[in-house]
């Protein structure tokens, strides 16, 4: 299972999960950021989306009347279970949205086995 920890209680940015057979996808919705701007980090069963942005101040030649666009810093934690395989988590940033796969373990499907008669 993959939930928010209770220190993730935040709500931006947005996430959405979505659990599939081989596993669930994490989709966290942060445009205006750069690849290297997060940092994703997985300490035991407590998975960690982080972004470090620094707020450069630019001379602009027009003046500022509204200010909506904001690209904050912001930290969400979930929680995994071990039904994760955490080797094989992946990240890739495109669109504005951070996607991160997280499948789940290869379960030992126990094999049939004839048994011989002696």
């Amino acid at each position: 299972e993959l939930k928010l920890s209770h220190e993730g209680e935040a709500l931006f940015p947005p996430v959405n999960i979505t659990e599939q057979e081989a596993g669930y996808v994490l989709e966290l919705s942060a445009p205006g950021f750069e690849k290297p701007d997060f940092k994703v980090n997985l300490d035991g069963n407590m998975l960690t989306i982080s972004t470090e942005k620094k707020e450069e101040k630019q001379e602009e030649a027009g003046k500022l009347i509204r200010r909506e666009f904001s690209h904050k810093a912001f930290k969400r934690s979930f929680t995994i279970d071990e039904k994760i395989d955490a080797e094989k988590i992946n990240a890739r940033y495109e669109n504005g949205i951070l996607k991160l796969d997280l499948p789940k373990k290869e379960t030992a499907k126990p094999e049939a086995k004839q048994i011989t008669i002696q």
